[in-house]
Formats: structure tokens, sequence, C-alpha cells
């Protein structure tokens, strides 16, 4: 399980820190906040039509394929960036490819934990699959923005691309992790996504899902557009990143103990709405101390959202179809990510920083509510 996670950092650190990179190589070559917020949502584009058939890949034939295909793709991704000239489009062909090679490997990963988990044992491996995220949400944007100012834009792109060498050639190597969940897939009208749809659990967490992580994304994708504003350096918006990591491996480490004490609906309903506040006082100050601790406080509230919707995902899923479920899980965040940076960049272009942070306050505050009432 170790090793699954050391790879999946590997991968995900490579795919968040080039999320800084493309938006602060926009910003050096003149982009507005629309069109950063439009290369955000570039990343969303593929994995909302390959989702759900990376998840029915990964439950019929295994998931070793689209690891190392997820991870390859992401890798081409970064060089296209690294041959970024005067011109915004290479940043384009790296933000499709990236969003398709990390949904390729994203979908499989998950969905490998669940089936080498036992009943007792899945809640500590997404846990620690978590800590993974979170770690590599740390890793990512650090090492980008210490890269891009010490190496510059181009080799910050390679050192990302390196990244994907271990768990392309791990994967490769460990005919192990090709497990299968099932193996009769005739029936195709059994199989359909809207099939799953139309059962309430499925879908309470594929939409919850779906509008957590758009928030999580939200902070990572737009508070380099912020700190530019402000005029912070690369390495200083890396680090305001990486606290809010830190949060949340904290969080994932606090897991258990409070899930022996409430349901997992309450957990998240709490934590949501703890990071609403965070978002709604982000803009109350230009203070970088001040935004580290709230950058903080943020994290801790939403660190949560990953580990439990994936348990919750996976334990919800009919048998036979958990890649599926995480497909569809992970095509709702994906649409998100479309929607919600375009919208925002529009509102911070039009109306400055604080709208962006409050209408994602509301955001969570909504989805915390829901989940009290489950």
């Amino acid at each position: 399980m170790y090793l699954i996670t050391a790879y999946c950092i590997a991968c995900h650190s490579a795919y968040l820190g080039s999320k800084v990179i493309v938006s602060l190589y926009a910003l050096e070559l003149g982009a507005s906040q629309v069109t950063i917020g439009v290369l955000a949502a570039l990343y969303a584009i593929a994995p909302l039509a390959i989702g759900v058939y990376a998840g029915r890949i990964a439950d019929t034939r295994g998931a070793r394929a689209p690891l190392v295909a997820g991870a390859a793709i992401i890798a081409a991704g970064m060089l296209a960036g690294a041959f970024t000239g005067a011109s915004i489009w290479p940043l384009v062909v790296t933000a499709l490819l990236a969003g398709a090679g990390f949904m390729l490997f994203n979908v499989p990963i998950q969905t490998l934990t669940g089936m080498l988990s036992k009943p007792e044992t899945r809640a500590k491996n997404f846990a620690i699959l978590s800590i993974g995220y979170a770690i590599s949400t740390f890793i990512g944007p650090v090492s980008a923005g210490f890269a891009i100012d010490h190496l510059g834009y181009h080799d910050a792109f390679w050192m990302l691309a390196l990244f994907n060498l271990p768990p392309m050639i791990g994967f490769w190597l460990a005919r192990r992790y090709n497990l299968a969940s099932v193996k009769n897939v005739d029936d195709k009208s059994e199989r359909s996504a809207m099939a799953l749809l139309r059962q309430p659990p499925v879908r309470g967490i594929v939409v919850i899902s779906g509008l957590i992580v758009a928030s999580n994304d939200l902070f990572a994708f737009y508070f380099p557009v912020y700190g530019h504003m402000l005029n912070l350096s690369a390495s200083v918006i890396g680090i305001v990143l990486g606290v809010f990591a830190i949060a949340g491996v904290i969080t994932r480490f606090a897991l258990p103990a409070l899930l022996r004490r409430w349901h997992a609906e309450r957990v998240m309903a709490g934590c949501l709405l703890f990071a609403a506040v965070a978002f709604a006082v982000f803009p109350l100050s230009t203070n970088l101390y001040f935004m580290l601790v709230v950058s903080f406080l943020l994290g801790l509230g939403l660190g949560c959202g990953q580990p439990l919707s994936m348990t919750i995902g996976f334990n919800r899923s009919p048998e036979g179809r958990a890649g599926e479920v995480t497909g569809l899980r992970l095509s709702a965040n994906n649409l998100a990510r479309v929607i919600i940076p375009v919208v925002c960049g529009a509102l911070g272009g039009a109306f400055g920083a604080a709208p962006v942070f409050i209408v994602n306050a509301f955001n969570l505050a909504a989805i915390s509510y829901a989940l009290w009432r489950q």
C-alpha cells in the first residue's frame, strides 16, 4: 500500500505542480484572469469524457495498463509545457494532456486500493492513500514554485516530467497489480452510467464529491492569480499552498479519532463548515502571515473531503462496479473544475478577488448543510 501511495504522490505532484507553472507562465505571457480560468478548466475537459470508461477498464481488465498510460500522458503534457515559447498554446496542450493522464491514473489507483483492501482495512488504506494526495499537494506546488524561481519555467516542466518515471516503470513491472473485480461485461445496459446515477446513495456522493473537490482545486488554481496580483514571488505562493497541504495531512491523521465519535457525514459537514468560514475571511487581509494562518485553517477544513468521499463512494458501489462509481465521482469533480474556474476567473476579473472566495464559502456551507441532514 505504501509503494502504491508513493507512486500516486509522484504523479499527483506533477499534475498539481503543472497548475502552478501554467497559471504563472500564462500571466507572464500577458494572459487575463479569464484566460487563466479557461486554462484551469481545460484540465477537466478530457476527464469528463473518459472518467467512467477508465473505471470500467479498471473493473474489467485490471488497473495496471491505465496506470502506466496515465503516468506517460502526464509526462507528455509536462514536455509540451517545456517547449512553450512566446505562445500560450503549448500550455493548452499541457492542461489537456495532464488532465487526461491524471484521470487515467487516478481512477484505477483508487479502485486498486479498494480491491487490495479487506472491509476492515479499507478505511485505513484509503486514509493512507489520501495522506499521499495531501503530501503531493505540498510537494507539487512548492517544488514548482522554487523551480520557477531558480531554474525557470522550461526546466520546471522538465522536472515534473521526471516525476512520472518511477510510477511508469514500477507499474509496468508489477503485474500483481493487474487486478479486475469482474469479468463478464456483456450486458452493457446493466452497466450504464445513468443506471448508477439513478441510485440515490451513489448520486449523492457523486454530487457532493464534485463540489468539495471544486472548492479544493479553486484555491490551488486561484491563489497563484491572487498572489501574482499582490506581487508575491512564485516561491512564496508555493509556500502558502504548501501550508494548505500540510494542514490537509494533519486532518487525515486526525480522521480515525473523529470517525470513532461521529459518522462520516457529520465529520464532513463540520469540517466543510469550518473551511467555509476560512474562505470567507481569506480576502480580509493581504498580510502574508494572515494568509498563511488562514491557508492552514482552510486545509484543516477541506482535508477530510477526499478520504471520506473515496471511502463512502467505494462502500456505496454495486458489486463489481467500484471503478465506474469512482469514474463517475471523478467526472463530477471535473465538471465542477470546468465550471468553477471559468466563473471565478470572470468574477475575479470583473469584481476582484473577494467575490471568488465568498462564492466558494457559500458553496461549502451549502454542502455542509446537505450532509448534516443526511
